[in-house]
């Protein structure tokens, strides 16, 4: 819509330059015509000139206006698409200095500014973020241990249930900084490398197959259709879109409830669906899901930090996949990704 308004603009302005050229040149054939200078008695010659600056008239104001939208309207469309591109998390992008005009020289240094403090505050964040968890999970993996031996060895059930609950919240913790450092390591890449072709259908089931304890426990049915089908990516990272979608169905889902995994092949994607009959989603928590340490209300007391889903966005997202997610409470929630055959 904001290019259709430019293009307006400028259209107008076209417009605009050629009548008025039109009617200058149009005055001054005029006055050659009362000066008697050029006369209609002697066409075709006499009309020549006036033919001539009417075309001339139409030609220069045509040209005038290319120069105007060259250095007035590409510029803000420049400005747009960089605009658009910073929203979208990208902070590399610049804008050239060098303009006619001192505004637009002035627009994009200052936003060559903007863009730079932006992208030191983010690697400031990313690296901040990187170094505090390296250094809190050596000290969790510590306290870790030494939980699970206390729960083990101690014969005091008072003492023991303590050491569970030690265990427990240290184990929630950790994943927390697992995923906060896989979270970040993922936001600074452009690209995925160590790709191989590996049978997705297998690894779902590889994904359901880890997660055996949780829905086992809750007595869950789990309804599977995958056809085989071959996948060009990085396997680790994939797997985890399927361990956090999943998990994430299993956790809001009650004891004796479903979950479903249904894949096929619609070229040019892959398409997977997981879905539950768990507690579901408004449609004002769905607009937050994948938010980073975003959780719902109802969903604080539950096990969980926020970042499996935002992890899941960012991993599809370059992939170049999509994920969607429809949901209505008390009734379930259905996950749709989509992945790109071609990577």
């Amino acid at each position: 819509m904001k290019d259709l308004k430019l293009w307006g603009i400028f259209i107008s302005l076209i417009i605009t330059v050629q009548v008025l050229g039109f009617f200058i040149f149009s005055g001054i054939t005029w006055c050659l015509f009362r000066t008697g200078i050029l006369s209609p008695d002697h066409p075709p010659m006499g009309w020549f000139p006036f033919l001539t600056n009417t075309i001339s008239s139409v030609l220069i104001s045509v040209c005038i206006t290319m120069v105007i939208s060259h250095h007035f309207f590409r510029p803000i469309q420049n400005l747009i698409r960089a605009l658009a591109q910073v929203s979208a998390g990208n902070f590399d992008v610049r804008l050239k200095e060098k303009a006619i005009w001192w505004e637009v020289r002035e627009m994009n240094l200052n936003f060559n500014k903007m863009v730079q403090e932006l992208n030191s505050i983010e690697t400031l964040q990313s690296d901040f973020i990187q170094n505090v968890s390296h250094e809190i999970k050596t000290p969790l993996s510590a306290i870790e241990g030494s939980a699970a031996l206390l729960a083990a060895d101690t014969a005091d059930g008072q003492n023991r249930l303590y050491a569970q609950q030690i265990l427990k919240n240290s184990r929630q913790l950790s994943t927390l900084t697992g995923n906060i450092l896989k979270l970040s390591k993922l936001e600074n890449q452009s690209i995925i490398s160590e790709k191989r072709n590996f049978s997705l259908d297998e690894q779902i089931r590889q994904a359901v197959l880890s997660l055996e304890p949780l829905w086992s426990a809750k007595k869950m049915d789990i309804d599977l259709d995958l056809p085989e089908i071959f996948y060009y990516g990085n396997e680790d990272l994939i797997f985890q879109i399927w361990t956090n979608l999943i998990s994430n169905g299993i956790k809001f889902t009650p004891a004796g409830g479903m979950f479903s995994v249904k894949m096929e092949q619609n070229d040019p994607y892959i398409s997977v669906e997981i879905a539950d009959n768990g507690i579901g989603m408004s449609e004002e928590v769905q607009k937050h899901i994948f938010d980073k340490f975003y959780q719902a209300e109802g969903s604080r007391s539950m096990e969980g930090n926020g970042l499996g889903l935002a992890l899941v966005k960012k991993i599809l997202s370059l992939c170049g996949g999509t994920i969607e997610v429809t949901s209505q409470p008390d009734l379930g929630s259905k996950f749709t990704v989509k992945l790109p055959l071609s990577t």
